[in-house]
């Protein structure tokens, strides 16, 4: 039932981003007016206001739009105080158990940053990094944030690259797009991101939890300090733990694309005598 203070043309822009959330191809102007049968004025009006505000990306050759990671903002704080929050807590735990380290979870706030939602401490070890939940950080100088920015549309993706400011934000690590590029290329290949910490002494490996579409909904990571991050311990023990947690998260979430990690073969070394 119709409320006699309804905001039709409210209701029309919502109309319009439900039936671009719909489709992974996206929608034209045209077919947006021919499937909800609404005029061309109407339709350019409501596309133009999202476009302005952000929650609509519309490709220059194409002319398709498609919602932008923004309007995932409305969803974020219901998302990462249950189902988010709720898939992966078994997980992190599991992680910070086998690992003794602290195990943290982010979602990409924005085109610009990450916030931390959830984290579980390590029972022993004192880590000196800042990290709360409702920490904010850069997407791009950030462990997750690089796994959630390598596994965005190809569209979203480059949209966030566009607006990034590499002299604004200076990196001890990163001093340009093509750095940044092909980073997140490496990242998707062997499924997660390792280095060390832009603000912190401590080295940071990353991996993403996938949905359905194969897209990041979050990003899991374990910050380990220098003094113990050793080259072989890092490669042999936790990032294939870190594989098998990002996996086995992304399967929960839904994912049939998530990177399955590789089986170390364990050599047994003969006894002598």
């Amino acid at each position: 039932m119709v409320s006699r203070i309804t905001i039709f043309s409210l209701v029309k822009a919502f109309r319009v981003l439900e039936l671009v959330s719909s489709s992974t191809s996206g929608y034209t102007l045209t077919e947006l007016v021919r499937n909800l049968k609404i005029s061309m004025g109407a339709a350019q009006r409501i596309t133009n206001t999202l476009l302005d505000l952000g929650y609509l990306y519309k490709e220059p050759k194409t002319k398709i739009f498609r919602l932008t990671p923004r309007f995932l903002s409305f969803g974020s704080a219901f998302l990462s105080q249950s189902e988010i929050r709720d898939i992966t807590l078994k997980f992190m735990r599991q992680l910070n158990e086998e690992l003794d380290e602290v195990v943290n979870l982010g979602v990409m706030m924005n085109d610009e940053e990450i916030v931390y939602i959830d984290r579980v401490d390590s029972s022993s070890h004192i880590v000196t990094a800042n990290i709360r939940a409702g920490s904010r950080r850069l997407i791009h100088l950030n462990s997750i944030g690089k796994v959630i920015l390598a596994y965005l549309p190809e569209a979203d993706q480059k949209r966030i690259l566009d607006n990034i400011s590499f002299e604004k934000y200076p990196s001890k690590t990163l001093r340009n797009r093509r750095e940044l590029e092909d980073q997140l290329r490496t990242i998707r290949r062997q499924g997660y991101s390792a280095g060390k910490s832009e603000l912190y002494d401590v080295y940071a490996i990353a991996v993403p939890v996938l949905n359905h579409h194969g897209t990041a909904v979050a990003g899991l990571n374990v910050v380990i300090p220098m003094s113990r991050a050793s080259k072989g311990e890092i490669n042999n023990r936790y990032i294939p733990r870190l594989l098998e947690a990002g996996h086995a998260a992304s399967q929960a979430f839904g994912s049939v694309t998530a990177k399955r990690p590789t089986k170390r073969k364990v050599v047994r070394r003969k006894k002598r005598g």
